[in-house]
């Protein structure tokens, strides 16, 4: 049986894409930080195993791989979807500790799971998914931070997928639009239709659809340097 790690999988898109996966007879390994709470309930639900993983901490990412590895055997993808995003503000009124929190996680924590995904796919071959946002493509206004991070989860995914070029690693990306997840709960109802309708949707993507969104990439043959654009 397939085994699939997905970061930040205790709520959100990486809930529901767990919890699709599974049903879909993958092994399902899924990581938390804080929300040790949701993990439990996860695991209860659907018996899906839940590791506590910072990723920003490489000591914490290499304990990761090495525990899959010890109770669940290869790695065969890894869905890097752990981030966090900050109430929209002008850039001006970040603060120094705020630059320093997104950077560390969204893209400091995806460059060392990327790492050592692909320490543990050298011999088997794998599928790296990183999850990134339409504002890494575009940018978002009173979002430059996060936008930078996610541009910078794109660049990575495409520096990297060049290198692992002719290997058995493919490594892409998905510049998600707005998806109803408790990270965009400070939006009103007003402004979440007036930014998928500016997309050409007639409702507001949920975590769910999310989900079934990576799982089919999940299953596509040739995805190495691709950036899947998504609800946008």
């Amino acid at each position: 049986m397939a085994t699939v790690i997905i970061t930040g999988a205790s709520s959100g898109i990486g809930r529901e894409t767990a919890i699709k996966l599974k049903n879909e007879g993958f092994l399902v390994v899924g990581t938390y930080n804080s929300s040790k709470d949701c993990a439990q309930l996860l695991n209860s639900q659907y018996n899906i195993p839940m590791i506590r993983c910072d990723v920003s901490v490489e000591s914490d990412v290499i304990e990761l791989f090495a525990r899959v590895k010890r109770d669940f055997g290869r790695v065969s993808a890894v869905i890097s979807n752990a981030g966090i995003a900050l109430k929209q503000k002008p850039f001006i009124d970040v603060g120094v500790e705020e630059i320093d929190k997104l950077i560390s996680v969204n893209l400091k924590g995806t460059m060392l799971v990327n790492k050592h995904a692909v320490n543990a796919m050298l011999l088997g071959g794998g599928k790296i998914i990183n999850v990134s946002s339409v504002f890494g493509l575009e940018g978002g206004s009173c979002e430059a931070l996060y936008s930078a991070t996610k541009a910078g989860v794109i660049g990575l995914t495409r520096a990297l997928s060049e290198e692992l070029e002719g290997s058995d690693i493919s490594v892409s990306a998905v510049a998600f639009g707005l998806v109803d997840t408790a990270m965009n709960a400070h939006l009103s109802s007003e402004d979440k239709l007036a930014f998928v309708k500016e997309c050409g949707l007639e409702s507001v993507p949920t975590a769910k659809d999310a989900g079934e969104e990576l799982y089919k990439i999940l299953l596509q043959s040739e995805t190495n340097g691709k950036i899947f654009k998504i609800f946008c």
